[in-house]
């Protein structure tokens, strides 16, 4: 069961990466392998209902029924067992069933293991009535298939799966096996098999595992269980309990895709099984603390035959990897240790193991624990220097050890501002162990420092036990040199002809003070600066623009010396409205014998640019523009006009607007 399961998740997402199989909405997966295709579908199917198959050969063609009967799967959880055949158990543990009812109500309430049975089990496919084989495709020929489902009275229901696909047969490439490593007669294999991506399908679902025999060479299946593909990653491994020990074994693998088509085998593998079973963890151990101090292990002795001797380990955290501190074991009857390294006021903890004649080493036992304790504290630090590094916006921080002793962990440096009311307390810069005597101080989380600001650092050592030595201190003055960086991202938006909205990217300087937002006229060379703006606003709203016009605008940074950034990247708005003009009303139009005269009542508008007329055929046609540009006057004579002519005259504003066209009109004939 576990094994079925343990990567059901990368299961899903091999699904969801090769052709969505598993996912909500119904799918349909074609596999074309030689001399037959495999059409699958997700859809989960009510009882009683099935679904026909057609296929189109060539585009443009009809649709011709390829399956003789509706396929409906196993009609009862009766007819379960001998349709899934050797598959039965399989489906049973994936489904977590007891008995044939127990798959048949999974099939139709447990949407993925019903599409992971589907996918790993052609039989579990066909017992579900989601899979039809084309037993007469046209091979390496682009094909369309359709499935139609249908009700228990064989009529349509409505829903249709189709796809369109060159059938071109495929066999699984085969996977490339890299190691193997065994505890006794355990084995664990490792092979390499590439991840597909969201648009490949290589429809490889799992994997089979054989081992060679000796004298025949023929291949024997080790897994008997279900081992997936997992698309998550690119190796894959099995464990198994080998039948023979002591031996060298060849063992190969096959990729198996969801037709049960198996890959090519992969490379071989050779690998010499020897026992290697470790003697048992060492679990009585006690240590203790000598005058000295030093600790002192002792421990049982290992009650089995064929003991080479003993490996003492140490950590000084429970949380971190333990290091073996003897390089070769220690004799067999020598069951006590001396370590001579410690450092007052750590605590340490060992472990012992047994190794044997072959090398075969115990795993972890039991763990002791010393406390060695530590009377006094390091020495004070001397020399203390700090330096600005404009360049790269760092404190520069040394200092001078004049003796490092046994008990000596680290540094320990502090800092506060101290050009401010009330100063706070202070912080620790260095939140790691620091054992040299130099330090680059970049400022609170890497943002540099505030050039004019004034700040104290206090030096000390500690030892391991956390006693501490007297401090020593230094004050640095920050220069203010450095402009601001010029503001990014602007935009200019014209909010309806009502007014502009700038916006802007912040800018990280800790001297920030305010920005200024600057604008001119398109064509003009200079900016003009029309606000200044603190720095926790980064939009400014300007109404002091006309309609009609193109703006350029800029913004600019400026920090608490007054130094000021460069002008950000401008960005240019035509400032327009987006009300267009009345109608134009009263238009006449009088027919004479060289072309038609249009006559129309004034629009008034501030923002009037001119006027449009156009013309059609019909009233309902469509109006074409009779001269270029706009008209400034209330008159038009069209040269081309006659009395079957109908006109539109609209007004224009200096946005651009302009007004609804109005009623068509045709021109009245006259007697001259």
């Amino acid at each position: 069961m576990k094994r079925i399961f343990f990567n059901c998740l990368s299961v899903f997402w091999f699904c969801l990466l090769s052709g969505n199989a598993l996912a909500v909405e119904p799918a349909i997966r074609i596999v074309p392998k030689e001399g037959e295709v495999y059409i699958y579908h997700t859809h989960r199917l009510p009882p009683g209902h099935g679904f026909n198959v057609y296929r189109q050969d060539r585009p443009g063609g009809d649709f011709d029924r390829i399956n003789e009967k509706v396929i409906r799967g196993a009609a009862r959880s009766d007819d379960l067992r001998p349709m899934l055949g050797d598959r039965y158990q399989d489906v049973l543990q994936i489904f977590e069933a007891e008995s044939p009812a127990g798959i048949w109500l999974g099939m139709r309430t447990r949407r993925f293991e019903a599409g992971l049975a589907s996918f790993l089990f052609p039989k579990a496919a066909f017992s579900m009535g989601r899979l039809f084989v084309d037993e007469s495709p046209p091979i390496n020929r682009e094909a369309t298939y359709r499935i139609e489902f249908v009700n228990n009275m064989d009529r349509p229901t409505g829903k249709e799966l189709q796809k369109t696909i060159l059938l071109e047969p495929q066999q699984p490439d085969p996977p490339l096996l890299t190691s193997a490593e065994n505890t006794g007669r355990r084995v664990t294999l490792k092979w390499e098999y590439p991840r597909v991506g969201p648009d490949e399908d290589d429809f490889v679902i799992q994997f089979y595992v054989y081992r060679l025999d000796h004298k025949t060479g023929e291949p024997e299946l080790l897994n008997h269980r279900v081992v997936i593909r997992n698309n998550a990653v690119d190796v894959h491994q099995y464990t198994f309990e080998s039948p023979v020990i002591n031996t060298v074994e060849r063992y190969v693998v096959t990729a198996v895709d969801i037709t049960g088509q198996q890959s090519d085998y992969s490379n071989i593998y050779e690998y010499e099984l020897i026992y290697n079973i470790p003697p048992k963890p060492i679990y009585e151990v006690s240590a203790s603390v000598t005058r000295d101090p030093w600790v002192e292990l002792e421990w049982e002795p290992a009650g089995e035959p064929g003991i080479a001797g003993y490996h003492i380990y140490r950590s000084s955290d429970m949380s971190k990897p333990f290091e073996r501190f003897t390089e070769t074991p220690t004799g067999p009857s020598e069951l006590f240790f001396l370590d001579s390294t410690v450092v007052g006021g750590t605590s340490y903890f060992y472990f012992v193991t047994a190794v044997d004649n072959q090398g075969n080493e115990s795993e972890k036992g039991s763990v002791a624990m010393a406390r060695v304790p530590d009377l006094f504290p390091p020495p004070r630090p001397g020399n203390f220097k700090a330096e600005y590094d404009p360049d790269t916006r760092e404190v520069k921080l040394s200092w001078e050890m004049e003796e490092f002793t046994r008990n000596f962990e680290t540094f320990i440096i502090m800092r506060r501002r101290e050009d401010v009311l009330r100063p706070g307390a202070l912080s620790r810069v260095n939140p790691e162990m620091l054992t040299n005597t130099t330090f680059r101080d970049k400022g609170d989380a890497g943002a540099g420092f505030l050039e004019g600001g004034s700040y104290r650092y206090v030096l000390f050592s500690s030892s391991t036990s956390k006693r501490y030595s007297d401090t020593v201190s230094v004050v640095l003055e920050i220069p203010v040199v450095t402009a601001p960086e010029a503001p990014k991202g602007l935009v200019a938006n014209n909010d309806n002809g009502f007014r502009v909205n700038l916006n802007w990217g912040a800018v990280s300087s800790l001297n920030l003070e305010k920005y200024a937002v600057y604008r001119k006229e398109s064509g003009e060379e200079d900016f003009l600066k029309i606000k200044e703006v603190p720095m926790t606003t980064r939009f400014f709203r300007d109404e002091g623009t006309t309609v009609g016009n193109n703006y350029v605008y800029s913004v600019t940074a400026i920090d608490v010396a007054g130094n000021e950034s460069e002008f950000s990247t401008p960005d240019t708005i035509f400032f327009r409205d987006n009300t267009p003009p009345r109608s134009v009303r009263n238009i006449q139009a009088l027919a004479h014998e060289d072309g038609v005269e249009l006559r129309w009542e004034r629009v008034v508008a501030t923002d009037l640019a001119g006027y449009k007329v156009y013309r059609a055929d019909i009233p309902t046609g469509r109006y074409e523009p009779l001269h270029e540009g706009l008209l400034n006057e209330t008159g038009f004579f069209d040269q081309d006009g006659d009395i079957q002519s109908w006109y539109r005259v609209r007004a224009v504003d200096t946005s651009g607007n302009q007004s609804r066209p109005g009623s068509p009109v045709r021109p009245v004939e006259t007697n001259n």
